[in-house]
């Protein structure tokens, strides 16, 4: 009797939002790599190779499911990164442990679909960059698909780009056209989303699913970021494709090296 007032209970909440309504959603976001996955660090890893149980630990950690908020006011939301804090003994050496804060891998995403223009803040090897550009234009077919999420009905939608297939699940009982990361479009929150994922060396499938829904009572309007200066999204890409240069020319200096 108590798990059918708790699944009437979230079935009821999910037909409370409104449009004017803020409210926040939580993801969980988990990358699955191939059985076979190895990594050669930049400079050849000064003539070493990996240990296995060294590729182990790194796979692991890889694989952690990571966690975002995404704050939705009307057009306007902001998707943000988790920090953890927990016990790590291990990072101390007196093994009386101690807290330290942890902050998942990600970047900070506000969009706005009445504009459709987004900006992103983005980390990568100790610079800072601002992203500002238009929204991706999703060409999303829709399927008669269906499952449960959290207590909605779901329906799914599927998007081809570049060779990859990326699936999305939707719920139209949530008035948003937002969701995770970069991804919008379709009519109702996006709650889980299923592509594959490369980003240099690392290849592998991202999974992306609603943990958490709730109204906010915060009532303060999303802020636009401001930024001195903004780049592009080709821009982001042409320095990551020099970055990866790089590291391949470091690698190939490492393998020359140890012969």
């Amino acid at each position: 009797m108590k798990n059918i007032f708790a699944i009437t209970a979230i079935f009821i909440s999910a037909f409370s939002f409104a449009q004017s309504e803020k409210f926040e959603v939580t993801y969980s976001t988990r990358l699955i790599l191939p059985e076979d996955f190895t990594f050669q660090p930049p400079g050849g890893g000064n003539g070493r190779q990996m240990s296995k149980e060294m590729m182990d630990e790194m796979k692991k950690r890889m694989q952690e499911p990571q966690t975002n908020t995404l704050t939705i006011f009307g057009d306007q939301s902001i998707y943000k990164p988790v920090e953890k804090i927990s016990n790590d003994q291990q990072n101390n050496s007196n093994g009386r442990g101690g807290m330290r804060i942890m902050r998942t891998s990600g970047d900070n995403i506000y969009k706005d679909i009445s504009t459709k223009i987004y900006f992103k803040d983005v980390n990568m090897f100790s610079k800072s960059y601002t992203v500002k550009d238009n929204l991706p234009n999703y060409d999303w077919k829709m399927t008669r698909e269906t499952k449960k999420i959290l207590g909605n009905d779901a329906r799914k939608a599927t998007l081809e780009k570049d060779g990859n297939i990326t699936t999305a699940w939707y719920a139209v009982n949530i008035p948003s056209k937002s969701g995770p990361e970069n991804y919008w479009g379709l009519p109702g929150l996006i709650l889980e989303v299923e592509t594959e994922t490369q980003q240099g060396q690392i290849k592998g499938k991202k999974i992306i699913t609603i943990t958490d829904i709730k109204t906010s009572t915060d009532s303060k309007a999303i802020e636009v970021p401001k930024a001195k200066s903004t780049i592009t999204e080709a821009d982001l890409e042409k320095l990551q494709k020099e970055q990866r240069q790089r590291f391949e020319e470091m690698r190939n200096e490492g393998v020359n090296k140890k012969d």
